[in-house]
């Protein structure tokens, strides 16, 4: 083949592999995902820090029991259930993080739902705590605290990027392609070779 037909095909080849590109959009880890893997590793760490400190080292230190004590002047019946849903809305929202950070590696089709559930479910268990909150009297006599305010509009505003983003990025529909974990790789099945006939006697 002459070199100028060679080149040509070539430049073909590589024009019809960037229009396709174009169409289907980017594809791989890279680009505003990045930033999605760092919301999620960070997340994941905040929340693990967040339920030490201010679950686990109540229970520990015993201020959990001076909470429930009838006998308290800062008793209250609901702030066992309170503690208890906090409990378990810090750990839903670690176990969503990391299934979206392991099903985005893994370059699962699932991930944009999971995503979106990690997105509006910490929205919703966010807004869902305060209000639980506010039904007792000595947190509701409180001003809205800093860390509370500050986790809501996080929250708000990354429902409001992140949510759309995963519904229609280009890049998450190029990526994200595989029935990952739902549907295991499919197993070439070898054929063996026919016998040869065997010559009549």
């Amino acid at each position: 083949m002459p070199v100028h037909a060679r080149q040509r095909g070539l430049a073909n080849n590589t024009q019809g592999k960037r229009m396709d590109e174009t169409k289907r959009g980017p594809e791989g880890i890279g680009g505003w995902l990045i930033l999605v893997i760092i919301g999620l590793i960070g997340s994941i760490l905040r929340i693990s820090w967040s339920l030490y400190r201010d679950h686990f080292q109540v229970i520990g230190s015993g201020s959990l029991a001076q909470l429930m004590d009838p006998a308290s002047a800062a008793y209250h019946p609901l702030w066992a259930p309170l503690i208890a849903f906090e409990i378990v809305a810090n750990v839903i929202s670690i176990l969503l993080a990391i299934a979206t950070l392991v099903l985005l590696f893994k370059r699962s089709r699932h991930v944009r739902w999971f995503a979106v559930a990690w997105l509006l479910g910490s929205l919703v268990l966010i807004v869902a705590d305060y209000v639980f909150a506010q039904q007792i009297p000595l947190v509701a006599e409180q001003p809205l605290d800093a860390d509370t305010a500050r986790e809501i509009v996080r929250s708000v505003i990354g429902a409001l990027i992140w949510v759309p983003y995963f519904l229609v990025s280009k890049r998450v529909k190029a990526t994200c392609t595989r029935d990952w974990p739902l549907r295991p790789p499919a197993v070439a099945t070898v054929v063996p070779p026919p016998l040869p006939l065997q010559q009549q006697q």
